[in-house]
């Protein structure tokens, strides 16, 4: 669920001081009428040079004035407070807000597999180095401009094979990060598959998988196409318990029986846990990933301020955008954005700090937002710098990753 933070200006106006020119006006007017009024009501025979008729027509309008102007000034007084009051409680709910908005998730351990390589594509993708071409695809029959894994199919025809070979892969790298979380820890396992695979299925040879690996029980569940890297923003929404205080891996798989046009084969497993949790267990943490954010009715520019405000982090300090699965308009509206909010990435010579994950290797379908986010953390953690990450799961999607605090 969105974090929406309170307002710190009141739609309600503050009252107006009271002004010296009136109130002087309003004092010579009652002074003239408490004159006027001592004068005409002045018994006649009586003598006017006593105290009491001094008091009537100089002493009572003057108070009156008095109690009139501390009446005005009182209330000015305490609406001023009243409103300042609400302005504090304004800042600290907005201050609550954002500290619970900005908790970020400890990433424990970071895997992915493409046709580049396990490791250092990130690197090779920023410099440039990668280009997406022509090649044919696992038929045979014709080349397509896309990138396939290389993976050891099972022979036995009962298991999807290459789906098989790409979770024992994909486990094979990240095994160290998820045994040395402690029994203590909850520890879940969410399965983000393409909507056209065969889901129970693959459920049961990712469970037979796990338990090759000799890991501790735990039944992995799978995970909405749609949601995607907004579960991530249901987990921090969670304020407390074992459901927030717990260690959960992802895994997202893309693979194709006929490779589309500009396609790309991938997978990705990230492990995450609780920050808190990551260091009040001394569990050793690549990087931090913050709420990710969906730019909604608001606009790009807002969605952008905020995952900036959830990140902790300046304009000046994006330098890197990590994108993959936008459309072309999506791209252009985002370097747009990225320009009218001063990111420092839109003023790199040639956008070299935009890496474009669809032209590099191909658009990665169901695994867009956790291969950039994969590649964002391989970044983060060679350069140290933080990166923003875009998206396209429904609509655009965007997250800030940060290197360890440690």
């Amino acid at each position: 669920m969105p974090v929406d933070l309170p307002a710190l200006d009141l739609q309600e106006t503050g009252p107006k001081p009271p002004r010296a020119i009136v109130w002087f006006g309003v004092f010579v007017l009652i002074m003239c009428a408490g004159v006027l009024i001592s004068l005409l009501t002045w018994p006649n025979g009586e003598p006017t040079h006593t105290t009491w008729f001094w008091i009537r027509l100089l002493a009572l309008p003057a108070l009156v004035w008095c109690v009139t102007f501390g009446l005005r000034l009182h209330y000015y007084d305490e609406e001023t407070q009243r409103l300042q009051a609400e302005r504090d409680v304004r800042a600290e709910d907005r201050e609550k807000a954002l500290r619970f908005a900005s908790e970020p998730l400890a990433v424990l351990g970071c895997a992915y597999l493409t046709q580049p390589g396990t490791a250092d594509t990130a690197r090779k993708i920023a410099n440039g180095e990668l280009a997406l071409v022509a090649q044919t695809s696992h038929a045979g029959t014709h080349a397509v401009r896309h990138t396939a894994l290389e993976l050891n199919e099972d022979e036995n025809e009962n298991e999807p094979g290459r789906y098989r070979a790409c979770f024992t892969a994909l486990l094979k790298q990240i095994e160290d990060a998820v045994a040395a979380i402690p029994n203590r820890i909850p520890l879940s396992v969410r399965l983000h598959l393409p909507p056209d695979a065969d889901q129970k299925s693959l459920l049961n040879t990712w469970q037979s998988c796990w338990s090759e690996r000799n890991f501790r029980q735990v039944q992995a569940k799978p995970l909405s196409t749609k949601k995607g890297m907004m579960a991530l923003d249901e987990w921090l929404d969670i304020r407390g318990g074992p459901s927030l205080e717990r260690a959960t891996l992802f895994v997202s798989v893309q693979l194709h029986d006929s490779p589309p046009q500009s396609s790309a084969e991938a997978a990705v497993g990230i492990l995450f846990a609780w920050a808190p949790l990551a260091d009040r267990y001394a569990l050793r943490t690549q990087a931090m990933l913050h709420r990710p954010v969906e730019a909604g009715d608001s606009g790009l520019e807002v969605a952008l301020s905020k995952v900036l405000q959830w990140g902790k982090t300046l304009p000046a300090e994006i330098r890197d955008l990590w994108q993959a699965g936008l459309p072309s308009t999506e791209k252009g509206a985002l370097v747009q954005a990225a320009s009218n909010t001063n990111l420092a990435v839109s003023l790199t010579t040639g956008l070299t700090g935009v890496h474009d994950v669809d032209q590099a290797i191909g658009n990665p379908g169901v695994c867009a937002g956790w291969l950039a986010t994969a590649l964002a953390i391989e970044h983060a953690v060679q350069t140290g710098a933080p990166q923003l990450i875009a998206s396209h799961e429904g609509q655009l999607r965007l997250a800030v990753c940060r290197p360890s605090r440690a």
